[in-house]
Order: C-alpha cells, then structure tokens, then sequence
C-alpha cells in the first residue's frame, strides 16, 4: 500500500513546498496537485515541487482536455516526467463543467469519447508517434513531440462513470476513484475496470487503483461527521455518476434537494437526506484505529494506494499539516503490509 495526499494550490508556493518536503520527511510516497478553479497552476507547481524534494512521486491530479490542448499537457507533462524520471503521474479527468468550463467558453463534447480519445493520442504522443485526430473537443494534424526519446508517463484516469472506468481498464496505467470508501462500492467499480483491461487483453493488477477520499484523524467522529456532511458529501453526490451515486445509497427522491442545496447555502436538508452511515461511505473519519481498518478493508478488495485529501470548505475547521502527520504517524503503522 501506497499513501499519497492532494494538497489544493491556493496560497504561496513557498509554504506550498514547505508542506509537501515535510510530508516526503514523514514517508508520503505522492503528493498530488490539483488542477482546480483558478488556483495556481499545476504543473509550474509540481516543477516547483521538484526543487523541493528529492524521492516523493509528484502528480498533476487532475487535469482536462477541455481546458487544456493534449499536445500541451503532453508536452509540460513529458518535461516533468524528464525531471523526475518514473516519478511524475499525469492525472486526467473531466474537470470542472459548470464552475469552470463554461465560464470560460471551454469546448464541450461527450466525456467518454473525448478522454478515451485523448488517452489514445497522449499515449501515442507519449510514445513518440505522429497523431492526426478530430472531434468536437481538439484536433491534431500530423503532430509528434520534437523530443528524442520521450520519457514514460504513467496516465491515471479520475472518474466515477462506470463507463470511464471500462476506459481506464483499457487505455490507462492507473485509476483514481473519488469519494468511494465503501468496499463493496469499491469491488463493483474494480469490476467495471476488469472489464475493459479483459477487453484489451491487459491484466487489471497491472493497473494501480487510488482510493482518493476525504479522511479525517480525529477522537470526535460525530462532529466530524456532521462537519462533513454538506460541504463534502454534497459535493461528492452532486459530481458523481448515477450509477456509482445509487450503489453508495444515494436515494433518487432526495437528489433534486442535495443538488439543489449546492447552490444554496441556507437551505436545509432533510434529516435523512445524508444520514451519517453515508457520510462514511464517502469519507474515512475517526480514531487512528477505525481509519486504519477502513483502509485495511479497501486494501482487501484492490486498493494499492491511498489518496488523503482534506475538503477546502473544511481547511478552516481541520489543520491540514496536523492531520497529514497523524495519518502517517499514528494510522499507517497499523495498516496491514
């Protein structure tokens, strides 16, 4: 088992990397950053990053198409890649639609074919091929990185369509599965992802599945869990595909009152709308030891690397740095293996 964390880029780089250089002291293996809002920019922070710290793996999690030409994210991701080799991850996924893309005029298209598509011509660029392609999101016409030898680099897909876990099972090197910490949720989705690496022949262990959740070290799990509750979990729900949201018990009548409380901060919701045995579904919350065997049992159906993250409505409740060290230092150790 792997642990990494995402750490949001929304304050000074410099204290950015102090975070990230400590973790790497305290045993962090990855250390992601996001390529959220109009924060700072994720790949100019990961080069950063590297000057900071000498052994950690450092991730782009995630990126988009929309925003981002491949060919770009190609090229700063194989720079990355040639500055720390077999140490960076290119993370892809769908972005923000509503909040981001379209307020900035970002092309639309279907998100099944346009990330299938564009782990197709990344892993083609990747390998030093030429690439002609057109859809409704890019085009390239007979387009190659004029780089000698382009270094490796592992793509990981983030989603929670069942579909775009078949892709993943395909195309990519590894998957990150947002807010799931349920494992039965967990084995359903390692399912799908079964199907599409069988489909192309590729053996599904070869392929690293990141359960990426919000988890919390704390004595006090039902503050913690109410804490949680709207400002995460809401989220989370109203992100997540219809398939997935129904298998982690999402109830069809409460949706169109979770959506609609997003977007409304004073509006109440009904008691059973997101009832605490959902919250941890989503989340892992509590004591060192209940953490640890949350882990454990998403260790045991496939899970090879944890992804820590601390929601940014709760940052001003919870200390990021506290709650990465005692994860390290008081949950890992009793993390089987």
């Amino acid at each position: 088992m792997k642990f990494s964390f995402s750490l949001v880029p929304s304050f000074p780089m410099t204290s950015y990397g102090d975070i990230v250089a400590e973790a790497e002291a305290w045993g962090y293996d990855l250390a992601w950053t996001p390529d959220q809002g109009f924060m700072q920019d994720p790949f100019v922070a990961v080069s950063y990053l590297m000057t900071r710290t000498r052994f950690m793996s450092l991730g782009v999690g995630i990126t988009n198409p929309y925003q981002r030409h491949p060919i770009q994210i190609a090229r700063a991701a194989v720079t990355l890649a040639d500055l720390r080799p077999g140490g960076f991850i290119l993370g892809l996924g769908a972005g923000e639609k509503r909040r981001i893309r379209d307020r900035v005029g970002a092309p639309q298209g279907k998100f099944i074919e346009t990330i299938t598509a564009t782990m197709a011509v990344l892993g083609d660029l990747f390998d030093g091929k030429r690439v002609s392609v057109a859809n409704s999101v890019f085009e390239l016409d007979d387009v190659a990185l004029e780089i000698d030898r382009p270094p490796a680099v592992p793509i990981y897909l983030a989603t929670t369509h069942p579909d775009a876990f078949r892709a993943a099972g395909a195309h990519a090197d590894g998957v990150i599965v947002g807010d799931v910490a349920d494992p039965e949720v967990m084995t359903r989705i390692l399912g799908w992802i079964g199907e599409g690496a069988h489909a192309k022949g590729r053996d599904v262990g070869d392929i690293s599945v990141v359960a990426w959740c919000p988890t919390i070290v704390t004595e006090d799990r039902n503050t913690a869990i109410g804490d949680l509750r709207r400002p995460v979990i809401g989220s989370a729900i109203n992100g997540m595909h219809k398939q997935t949201r129904e298998l982690m018990g999402v109830e069809p009548a409460y949706f169109p009152i979770i959506r609609a409380a997003k977007f409304d901060p004073v509006a109440v919701l009904p008691p059973d709308a997101i009832p605490d045995d959902m919250v941890d579904r989503f989340a892992i919350v509590g004591p060192p030891d209940y953490c640890a065997a949350r882990i454990n049992a998403l260790q045991a159906v496939g899970v090879d690397t944890m992804g820590f993250r601390m929601p940014v409505a709760l940052t001003g409740v919870y200390d990021f740095e506290t709650n990465l060290r005692r994860l390290m230092d008081e949950v890992v150790p009793q993390v089987d293996g």
